[in-house]
């Protein structure tokens, strides 16, 4: 479910979170209800928060923070260092459980405090919290996830969002002019915006949600006193961490609220210490800052990676594994790029607006996707970030020839958007579908009409650096019609080390997308379960036959039949994988390369595909399938049981496609092409 976020300006929400902290303020002392931190014997974050003064607010952080112990999803301790608050805050104190509380005598600023309170962690990662902050079920997670998993990263930073909605900050960097620290993103009216949504190296981050490895936090000796009370110490602590070569990172997964200044002193007491602050980091890091290496690209001052190749993909649909018409071969190719360390922008042509969850399901978090961005939106975002993008990418014939007449309509060349590569991506031509399609249908197809209709497909494909296609039968076509050098670019999928045998298993499956009456699969699953099911059933009266994928309930209606499970889609298909005995590919006719196919494989599954899939994949018969032609049902059906039924047969075409999977679609040369195709050599 998409949901619209109707936001507020946010002084007013502001003032309703500060309604709100007072109420939780109260209701503490008219309950007598105390707020209980867990013993943690080890801790995997200590949760650091300096307070001074805060009053309502700190216990409104601590409130929420205690109340989603089981949401964190990593187990923390808290520590509260308060520098010298008034009599009132301090109450709050004697209401904590499970907290260390260190109480100053006097107030010694931000950075001294938060060092005070990390020196009592016994966890392997810092948390640094501001005492007015509200932390969204996971992000915790999120945070540790994102400094655990991704390379060289030393801090990590949330989305923060002002009480009311509105976007307070999306990372931010610097540059050289009088303000030098610019937060991208702040005061956008939708915090879900795609420009915010995505994982990326910034300059720094904002201490009111900052994580750090403790090791790397005493290594650098922590927050500098000079920066005290307040203002800068964190941003200092970030280029700090940059000048180690280790990576600042701004994660979208953890996000905030943040009322942000109301605990501080009077705005002209605040602006004099941002003046002051301010003047004290230029003369630390200006000159390393701006006087050495490359400028940053870009818009806004949103990216800190100077050197990272950005790439500007366009299709259909925001691509997902569990969708067909070639979106899952997208899917690797987009999270292939972010793993290469290429900054991703991904534009849907036809997008659905998924909500964020359902857009990020099987998406690196470090892409940036616009859905829907339309031809009105690829035309804005290329006259926005002009000489922004390494490379273009455009997959597809429409979408190729609808890129080119954007470019032009704006009176620019394919190498102002993409300035060192373009490369099309033919994904399918349609002229073969079509082809076989009519010949299916009795209709008039021939090579005179297969060579115009290729031709009129790629006559914009002699505009780009590259082309790629899924298959060698395909950049064959290309070659012949498109008058350009194709390179091959299918799947990249690693086989299941040890996948079940032969006898755990029971049953069929069918696994691809339904979504739409027309579609290819729709066809053949339906002429399947006509022609092939019932002749099946009268030999294995209580096979089952599992039906995964995205489908439409009309197109669900017409594959009831016995024994036949419509799963719809599956977050995970890996039990199905293991518990099935036999993958079923029927398609009658298609182009392109069958991601299903080489999916099944593996995980170890065999199964039976028509001859138009086994053309396409190019591996002999008895190597992962067996292939039998749908125009002889009885000739499917036997082929179906024969593999379900006889052990020594499955085991041997199951051996030869995990053999040939491992030569075909190994994910080292597939990256290997990729930046082959997307990098500049740097000599000739």
């Amino acid at each position: 479910m998409t949901i619209t976020i109707d936001t507020v300006d946010p002084a007013a929400g502001r003032r309703v979170a500060l309604v709100e902290a007072a109420l939780i303020w109260n209701h503490l002392a008219l309950n007598d209800v105390r707020i209980g931190f867990r013993d943690v014997a080890a801790p995997r974050v200590s949760v650091v928060i300096v307070s001074h003064g805060a009053g309502p607010l700190l216990a409104l952080t601590l409130y929420r923070l205690a109340a989603q112990q089981d949401l964190a999803g990593v187990a923390f301790e808290v520590i509260v260092v308060d520098n010298a608050s008034d009599a009132e805050t301090r109450t709050l104190f004697s209401r904590l459980d499970g907290a260390r509380v260190v109480q100053n005598a006097e107030n010694v600023g931000f950075g001294p405090a938060c060092n005070a309170g990390a020196a009592l962690a016994r966890a392997p990662h810092i948390l640094f919290l501001n005492p007015d902050i509200d932390l969204m079920p996971g992000a915790m997670k999120a945070l540790v996830d994102t400094l655990e998993e991704f390379d060289e990263v030393g801090i990590v930073g949330a989305r923060l969002v002002f009480p009311g909605g509105i976007l307070q900050e999306a990372g931010a960097n610097f540059r050289d002019d009088e303000q030098v620290t610019h937060p991208y993103g702040r005061g956008w009216t939708d915090p879900f915006a795609a420009e915010a949504g995505f994982a990326r190296d910034v300059g720094y981050v904002s201490g009111a949600v900052l994580l750090i490895e403790r090791a790397l936090f005493e290594e650098l000796g922590g927050f500098d006193d000079r920066y005290a009370p307040a203002y800068f110490e964190d941003t200092d602590l970030c280029v700090r961490v940059l000048q180690k070569g280790r990576r600042v990172v701004y994660q979208p997964r953890a996000t905030a609220i943040h009322v942000e200044n109301a605990t501080s002193p009077r705005r002209e007491d605040v602006e004099r210490l941002l003046d002051r602050n301010r003047a004290l980091f230029r003369e630390r890091h200006g000159a390393w800052l701006f006087e050495q290496g490359p400028q940053r690209r870009g818009f806004g001052g949103r990216d800190q990676d100077a050197f990272a190749l950005r790439v500007l993909v366009v299709d259909d649909f925001t691509p997902h594994q569990d969708l067909g018409a070639g979106l899952p071969r997208a899917n690797g190719v987009l999270n292939a790029m972010a793993d290469l360390g290429y900054a991703v922008t991904f534009c849907s042509v036809f997008g659905t607006g998924e909500e964020p969850a359902a857009r990020r399901r099987d998406l690196s978090t470090r892409i940036e996707v616009i859905d829907p961005c339309g031809p009105e939106g690829i035309a804005k975002l290329i006259q926005e970030r002009p000489d922004y993008y390494d490379v273009l990418w455009v997959s597809r014939p429409a979408n190729i020839d609808l890129v080119c007449q954007i470019v032009d309509d704006l009176g620019l060349t394919l190498r102002r958007v993409g300035r060192s590569r373009v490369i099309f991506d033919s994904e399918a031509l349609f002229a073969v579908r079509a082809f076989v399609t009519a010949a299916l249908n009795g209709e008039a197809a021939n090579a005179a009409t297969l060579a115009r209709e290729a031709r009129r497909e790629t006559r914009n494909f002699p505009r780009a650096d590259h082309v790629v296609c899924v298959s060698q039968a395909e950049a064959g076509l290309v070659a012949r019609y498109g008058r350009a050098n194709a390179a091959v670019l299918g799947h990249a999928l690693a086989p299941r080390p040890d996948p079940p045998g032969f006898a755990g298993r029971h049953g069929f499956l069918f696994i691809g997308s339904l979504a739409f009456a027309h579609e290819p699969n729709v066809d053949s699953l339906v002429w399947l379960l006509d022609a092939v099911w019932p002749r099946l059933r009268r030999r294995l009266p209580e096979a089952r036959f599992d039906v995964v994928g995205q489908v439409a309930p009309a197109v669900a209606e017409r594959l009831a039949r016995p024994g036949v499970t419509v799963h719809g889609r599956v977050a995970d298909p890996g039990p199905l994988f293991d518990a099935t005995r036999v993958s079923v590919a029927p398609t009658r006719f298609a182009a392109g390369i069958p991601h299903k196919v080489h999916e099944a494989v593996s995980r170890g599954l065999p199964g039976v595909v028509t001859p138009i899939l086994a053309d396409q994949i190019g591996w002999p018969e008895g190597t992962g399938y067996r292939v039998r032609d749908w125009r002889d049902p009885e000739g499917f059906a036997d082929a179906l049981v024969h593999l379900h039924e006889d052990r020594a047969t499955w085991e041997a075409v199951q051996r030869a496609g995990l053999e040939r999977l491992r030569i075909d679609c190994a994910p080292a040369p597939y990256a290997t092409l990729l930046r082959r195709l997307c990098e500049a050599p740097t000599f000739a």
